[in-house]
Parts: C-alpha cells; sequence; structure tokens
C-alpha cells in the first residue's frame, strides 16, 4: 500500500516536472500555427480563382480577336478572289481588246482591198461603158437621120431617100450613085399623122459626109438632117447645144464634135 501511493506521487511529480519544463511559447506557436493554415489555405484558392478567372477572360479576349482575325481574312480573302476575279476580267477584256483591235485591222484592210477592188471594178464598168458606146458610135459612123419626109403606108424608105437627094439636094442619079445599105423608120407609127424619122446607112462614108454637108441646102424646108449617136451620146449633145447656139450668135468660132465642143479652140466643159 505505501508502494503504491509513493509510486502515484511520483508519476504526479513527473508529469509536474514535465510541464514546467515545456516551453509555453513553442505550444503557443504551434497552436498558432493550427489556428492560420486553413485561413491562408482560403486565400490561396480565392488568388487561384481570381487568375484562373483572368486567364479565362484574357483567353476569351484572345479568342474574340481570333475570331476577329478569322474574319479579317476571310475578308481579305474575299477581296483577294474579287480583285482576282477582276483581274481576269479585265485580262479577258484586254484580250478581247487586242482580238478585237486585230480584227478591226484584218476588216480595215480587207475592206481597203474590197475598196480598191470597187474602184478597180467602176474603172473597168466605167472604161467597158465608153467602149460600148464607142463602138455604138463607130457603128453609127456612117449613119443619117432624116425627119419630116412624108410618111406613107406602103413605102420605101430608101427610095424616098434617093427622090430627096435628088431633087432637095443637088444629088444627080443618087439612086445609082449613091448607094444605101438599109434604111428604116425609127419607132412606132404616130397616131398625130406626124411622120417618124427615118434612118439611113450609108455605104460609103463620104457620101454620108458630102449629103451631110449638103444639109444646107435643105434651109426653109421642114426637113432636117443629123448624125446619128447612141443615147449616152445625144444626152451630152443636148446640154451641149444651147453654148453651141450662143457661141454662134456671138459670132464665135465653134465646133459640135459627137459629145465635144470647142468654142475659139478650147474645148467647153460642162
Amino acid at each position: 500500500m505505501a508502494d503504491r501511493q509513493h509510486a502515484l506521487k511520483r508519476s504526479a511529480q513527473n508529469l509536474n516536472n514535465s510541464v514546467n519544463t515545456t516551453p509555453i511559447k513553442s505550444v503557443q506557436s504551434k497552436i498558432s500555427k493550427l489556428n492560420t493554415t486553413p485561413q491562408k489555405s482560403g486565400e490561396k484558392s480565392k488568388s487561384m480563382e481570381t487568375k484562373l478567372d483572368e486567364l479565362h477572360n484574357m483567353m476569351k479576349v484572345k479568342m474574340n480577336k481570333l475570331n476577329r482575325l478569322e474574319l479579317i481574312e476571310d475578308c481579305i480573302k474575299k477581296v483577294e478572289d474579287g480583285f482576282n476575279d477582276l483581274k481576269n476580267s479585265i485580262n479577258f477584256a484586254h484580250a478581247e481588246a487586242v482580238d478585237l483591235k486585230e480584227d478591226n485591222k484584218v476588216q480595215k484592210i480587207k475592206g481597203e482591198e474590197i475598196r480598191a477592188r470597187i474602184e478597180k471594178l467602176e474603172q473597168e464598168n466605167t472604161a467597158l461603158n465608153n467602149s460600148v458606146i464607142d463602138l455604138k458610135a463607130r457603128s453609127m459612123r456612117d449613119n443619117l437621120i432624116f425627119y419630116n419626109i412624108e410618111e406613107t403606108e406602103t413605102e420605101n424608105t430608101t427610095e424616098k431617100v434617093h427622090g430627096l437627094l435628088e431633087e432637095k439636094m443637088g444629088f444627080k442619079d443618087a439612086a445609082t450613085k449613091i448607094k444605101i445599105d438599109r434604111s428604116h423608120r425609127i419607132g412606132r407609127a404616130r397616131r398625130d399623122g406626124k411622120p417618124r424619122p427615118i434612118v439611113v446607112k450609108f455605104n460609103w462614108h463620104q457620101d454620108k459626109e458630102q449629103i451631110r454637108f449638103n444639109a444646107r441646102k435643105l434651109t426653109g424646108s421642114n426637113i432636117g438632117v443629123s448624125e446619128q449617136y447612141p443615147e449616152e451620146i445625144n444626152a451630152i449633145r443636148k446640154k451641149l447645144y444651147p453654148v453651141y447656139k450662143e457661141a454662134r450668135r456671138n459670132k464665135k468660132k465653134e465646133t459640135l464634135v459627137r459629145d465635144r465642143l470647142f468654142i475659139d479652140g478650147k474645148e467647153f466643159k460642162l
């Protein structure tokens, strides 16, 4: 019993010594650490959340910027595509313009060639027409036209011309000496009874010229004599004749040969 009490006393003394020897500050520091650790952890958590929010916002801003950049890139691409299309259109139009220019050159050359050919054809046609007129005039070279010789239903125009030559123009034995190849009236019979002209082709040109020269002997009668010409020459002579008569009235030296009029040695041009 005494030993048990003695052991209890000794244990109490050891506990008291242990309490007395343990530093108070160390214990308080540990307690303080235990009390402050949850607070710092909360602050760190809030700081992390803040940083995450900031990072999220930054990422959001950057994503928006990236989206805008994509939109800008799309716009730029569309502009570039439109520019390329426009460039291609311009190149196509330029190529078309070059082709048109070349075509115009070709057409111009062809047009000049065609004009040259037309001018040549016109010249050839004029020359051919003049040749035809000249041939007509040559074929009429020995012809004379007699006007206002009485016309009967059954007549011989050659005999009537020979009779005129003998009776009024001073040609003796005209029927035997002056040979007529052919003669006939011109045009259809007139209802008013006016005689149609007689065209006569003489066999010898000198006979024709002599008869034309002696036509002055018919002055005072209704009968007239003139040379025969193609219609084209007659149209020109019709225009020249008033000038010819005016020159004669003015006592100028005039000569009307075919379709050419000479006054005082100079040719008169219409």
